[in-house]
């Protein structure tokens, strides 16, 4: 019986450990200057977009978007499809992913992963697309601010990766944010998200989309952000 505590404290020590080193790497990450997406944010005119969009070289790269809005003609959501629509026009294969169409259940803090990566207790839509994350070349997340940050379901979508988020190893990313407020609102959900790529091997930043002042669905369109969207998949 004491053998089995003892193994049991120890298992619970460990699993404590291992949380504890995810959290750092991105609390670290957290902490360092928002760099990038600033190149990204002198925005093209479409003359220029024209003249730079690259032709379809052959190599055609997995691209996956998850958008994390609740709403079908959310800003976010526009602008995650105006950069599927510039992607595949290049020629890559594209997938978006709406969360709020999927079962994506919390967390349930098991450790289960920890002890046997790659594998979740629970089984539901995040089986498959923890699959497609590991397949993807470019992985693009898509959020409307709430308090400063992504929205609840971006953030369960985020603990859920956990079991293979050592596998997800250099991945290109993209971010793309709307929010009602200003550029500080835009400068908080980057860094929200880079403390989740932080903690990914080798992850290349590629650029941020970002739209402000927006409060109603459909503000996005026809915007410089728009046409941003487009060309930086487009470039993808």
């Amino acid at each position: 019986m004491k053998d089995k505590k003892k193994k049991a404290a120890k298992d619970k020590a460990s699993c404590l450990n291992n949380r504890r080193d995810f959290l750092k790497a991105g609390a670290a990450i957290a902490a360092a200057p928002i760099l990038s997406g600033l190149a990204a944010s002198v925005i093209p005119s479409e003359a220029e977009a024209a003249a730079s969009a690259p032709a379809p070289s052959g190599k055609s790269k997995k691209i996956l978007i998850i958008s994390a809005s609740p709403r079908i003609d959310s800003n976010s959501d526009a602008l995650s499809t105006e950069f599927m629509r510039g992607a595949v026009k290049s020629g890559h294969f594209v997938e978006k992913i709406r969360l709020a169409e999927k079962d994506i259940h919390d967390c349930l803090g098991c450790c289960s992963c920890i002890w046997k990566p790659g594998a979740c207790v629970q089984q539901d839509d995040m089986t498959d697309i923890m699959q497609k994350m590991i397949a993807a070349d470019v992985l693009v997340l898509a959020s409307p601010v709430y308090f400063l940050s992504f929205n609840g379901k971006m953030k369960t979508f985020i603990d859920r990766v956990c079991p293979v988020y050592t596998q997800l190893n250099g991945k290109e990313v993209y971010y793309i944010a709307s929010a009602a407020g200003g550029r500080h609102s835009i400068n908080m959900i980057e860094q929200s998200f880079k403390v989740f790529t932080g903690c990914l091997s080798g992850t290349i930043e590629k650029g941020t989309v970002a739209i402000t002042g927006v409060w109603e669905g459909g503000e996005a369109e026809g915007t410089e952000a728009f046409k941003k969207a487009y060309w930086m998949g487009l470039e993808a």
